[in-house]
């Protein structure tokens, strides 16, 4: 259903080849690809898959030699420098396969990353900047966050929200942020 639905939004704005990987222990080239693509799902088994798969070194590789990946939901969070904040938010996730190490593929300097956000959850999640020492960044559904030279930039509609544990920085649509 990934496929059907990924094709079909993609195939509005050119024409393209997709390819559909669903076994991450076959040998591939992402090098091969102009972008990667990586779908929602159980943050907790996704990252347990690639981790244990290599996967996720394969996909570190890649960006930082300058590839393209667009993460929705689940493939956003495994982003960030851990996946629990999956735990509380408003389309909770659950640590179904007992993930111990929780640690995420961290492309973002440490930051968590946070999906499906509402406003209403500010003070549940500074309270989890707090616990946890992280700082996070908070995506509404109907917005993006864009990361490129070490920066973040909001597309979208709505705000981002950059929380910390003692602040809370709105980031609106077209800013940007350093990530250091």
């Amino acid at each position: 259903s990934h496929l059907n639905w990924f094709t079909n939004c993609m195939g509005q704005h050119s024409e393209m080849k997709i390819h559909m990987l669903i076994d991450l222990n076959k040998p591939i080239n992402l090098n091969e690809f102009d972008g990667i693509y990586i779908g929602g799902g159980n943050t907790f088994k996704l990252l347990y898959k690639m981790k244990k798969s290599g996967f996720d070194k394969k996909l570190i590789d890649f960006f930082n030699s300058g590839g393209i990946i667009y993460g929705g939901s689940a493939g956003a969070i495994l982003f960030g420098k851990d996946i629990n904040i999956g735990l509380i938010c408003k389309d909770r996730d659950s640590n179904k396969i007992g993930l111990k190490n929780t640690q995420g593929i961290n492309l973002v300097h440490s930051y968590d990353i946070q999906c499906h956000f509402e406003n209403y959850q500010v003070e549940e999640h500074r309270e989890y900047s707090k616990k946890t020492n992280r700082n996070i960044i908070a995506i509404p559904e109907e917005s993006a966050a864009i990361i490129f030279n070490d920066k973040v930039k909001a597309i979208g509609i709505k705000p981002l929200m950059l929380i910390k544990k003692d602040k809370i920085f709105h980031i609106q649509i077209g800013e940007e942020f350093s990530l250091k």
